[in-house]
């Protein structure tokens, strides 16, 4: 049973750790779709007249990278609940194996002791018996 639980607990550590991994890429993309923000904004305006239609290309642009932003943070923090939560679970799944190491432990601990006791009580009994076999010495007066 023991080793039933260390598979769970092994296959929960790798869930995590694949959460933690998309997790991971999230956070960069979302990092990256900030960085495209930014440069838009450190960017130049031309020299020359404004033309209409780059004027609303960067604006659409920018309204899908708000968007694209917005939904990074979201999937971002899923992924922070998704991470939590498959820590939580592997923590609980710790907690039942090394609950079951500890009675499996503290049985064996028991039937040492009562092993120990028997050979004790079985000793004592030869020990017992061979005295009661054995004559008792008489002392003659000298």
């Amino acid at each position: 049973m023991i080793r039933q639980r260390e598979l769970a607990e092994l296959v929960q550590r790798r869930e995590l750790a694949e959460a933690i991994a998309l997790r991971e890429r999230r956070a960069a993309a979302l990092a990256e779709a900030r960085a495209s923000r930014e440069h838009l904004f450190a960017a130049e305006p031309p020299a020359g007249p404004l033309d209409i239609a780059d004027a609303l290309a960067g604006a659409a642009y920018l309204r899908r990278l708000e968007r694209d932003i917005a939904a990074r943070e979201a999937a971002l923090a899923h992924s922070d609940e998704d991470v939590a939560e498959e820590r939580a679970v592997l923590m609980e799944r710790r907690r039942d194996r090394r609950a079951l190491e500890l009675l499996l432990e503290r049985r064996q601990a028991e039937e040492r002791l009562e092993r120990a006791r028997a050979a004790a009580r079985q000793l004592d009994d030869l020990v017992a018996a061979r005295w009661r076999s054995q004559p008792i010495p008489t002392e003659e007066p000298a």
